[in-house]
């Protein structure tokens, strides 16, 4: 199916959406990145102004600095879920490898905690996120479970960005196919000049395909040579391996995306660009101890009486704007735009972070002591976005393990996800003020206005709320323990949880 060359343009081919995404995603990339990557590519958020002298703007650019609240507050999100509880049942058969599977999902150390803040992560970020289920190959072929599992041969995850997945193919929500572009650089000789190695992998519901070469890269990523020859439409790609046909029967890889509304950075992004621009020009102004305000030149007669006397020397002030006046004067900043400089700081460091929904809204701005009641309004928005993140998270996670299942040889089907739902922003006062106001509810109300199986649903709600995170099997347990005590309570008795 696959031919062992395949011509650079085929390979490069991409995406009309993935075309559409790239200069927002490499954008967002480098602000959430921060430190020596955005520096290095400044120049594409601090453009040159229009008459600005070329020294005036590389000194300019020295000044660059950088305060990354969206970094900041997508970290809180992501800690904040990553706390969160999460239960998976059905996982009896065979404990052993789901054990090591859990605490090493992609034979690197990265635990299953760590895969699920790193997807949360790279959905903030970039929206979506692609995790492929692979299996490691041996050179001896396993004739049982049992020689397998001696060899180490065992499911594994590997997470691409959508930076490196360049084009697929979808129908119904599930991929037919996607190609990955993946840049590595080749240090394995001690004593040459390190290369560049583009992989380009294919991965269908049948075959996994790489096709590599040794290339050189222009500023923007574009292949200029490959194989040290310059590039044509004839250029060629040979295939790194013979195709490996992995026998899933399906694509081994889930994409998880964001709806629209839930995509924080794209919402974010712009607010952090004029953060960094205001307060590189913040940094600007308080650098200058002084300012020359206006400048009166000297003019020396021409002996040239026929012809008038004209200088267009620059003004030696070493200011790019001065305003040349009858008169000399140095004039001190008061700082008035300082202040209302900071002041725009603040309000977009907020902006940003109501954007993201981080919460904390009365602690910004200086309410230190709070009742948990106030707390918890604080947080109703950020509880409702975590809860709404982790709905898609645990739906994918569950997919993945049936995956991971049936890789192994196990089954998957009783496999269930639950929780990410319970984020602890309830104190101790809140939780005993609940509390006490369900220990005075009266049954006997309750029972005369409404129906038994509403009165049921009514009291699994409430005790829901209060315990927050549950197994599947702990809520049916606790489900099975109300019918016994509804069934016991008689007219007058009051709640008691």
């Amino acid at each position: 199916m696959y031919p062992n060359q395949l011509t650079l343009e085929t390979l490069e081919s991409q995406h009309c959406e993935y075309v559409q995404l790239l200069p927002a995603l490499q954008e967002i990339d480098l602000l959430i990145s921060g430190g020596y990557k955005l520096k290095n590519a400044i120049r594409h958020f601090l453009p040159q102004r229009p008459g600005e002298e070329p020294e005036i703007y590389e000194t300019r650019l020295k000044k660059h600095t950088y305060l990354n609240i969206l970094s900041t507050n997508i970290n809180e999100q992501v800690s904040k879920l990553a706390n969160a509880p999460m239960t998976v049942d059905g996982l009896e058969i065979n404990p052993k490898f789901w054990s090591a599977f859990r605490e090493d999902t992609d034979l690197a150390g990265r635990s299953e905690k760590n895969l699920i803040t790193l997807i949360f992560r790279e959905l903030l970020k970039f929206k979506k996120v692609f995790i492929h289920v692979d299996k490691n190959k041996s050179e001896v072929a396993p004739k049982n479970k049992a020689q397998e599992e001696a060899l180490g041969l065992r499911p594994y995850t590997v997470s691409y960005s959508p930076i490196q997945v360049i084009n697929w193919s979808e129908s119904k929500g599930k991929l037919n196919w996607l190609k990955i572009r993946q840049i590595s650089e080749d240090n394995s000789n001690p004593i040459a000049t390190p290369r560049k190695v583009c992989t380009w992998t294919i991965i269908d519901d049948a075959y996994v395909v790489k096709y590599s070469a040794i290339v050189e890269l222009d500023s923007k990523g574009t292949i200029t040579k490959v194989n040290s020859e310059m590039i044509n439409a004839d250029t060629t790609i040979s295939l790194l391996t013979p195709p490996i046909e992995h026998g899933f029967g399906t694509v081994p890889v889930f994409k998880i995306e964001l709806p629209d509304q839930l995509w924080v950075a794209d919402q974010a992004a712009s607010k952090a660009l004029e953060h960094l621009r205001t307060d590189c020009s913040k940094y600007d102004l308080l650098t200058m101890a002084y300012f020359q305000r206006t400048f009166k030149r000297i003019q020396t007669p021409d002996s040239d009486l026929e012809k008038s006397y004209t200088n267009d020397e620059p003004l030696p002030t070493g200011l790019a704007h001065v305003v040349e006046v009858e008169k000399f004067e140095w004039s001190e900043p008061h700082g008035y735009m300082i202040e209302h400089i900071s002041n725009s700081l603040q309000a977009i460091e907020n902006q940003v972070r109501d954007l993201i929904s981080a919460g904390g809204v009365s602690s910004s701005n200086g309410a230190v002591t709070q009742s948990g009641v106030s707390k918890q309004m604080d947080f109703a928005k950020q509880e409702s976005m975590l809860r709404a993140y982790g709905e898609i998270i645990i739906d994918f996670y569950q997919d993945l393990l049936q995956l991971v299942a049936k890789a192994a040889g196990i089954d998957g089907s009783k496999i269930s996800v639950t929780g990410l739902n319970s984020f602890e922003n309830d104190t101790l006062d809140s939780v005993l003020m609940k509390l006490d106001s369900v220990s005075k509810l009266n049954v006997e109300s309750l029972k005369a206005n409404l129906p038994p199986s509403a009165l049921k649903v009514i009291y699994e709600q409430m005790v829901a709320l209060l315990t927050g995170n549950l197994s599947a099997s702990q809520k049916e347990q606790v489900n099975k323990e109300i019918e016994v005590l509804l069934a016991s309570i008689k007219t007058g008795d009051t709640f008691i949880v």
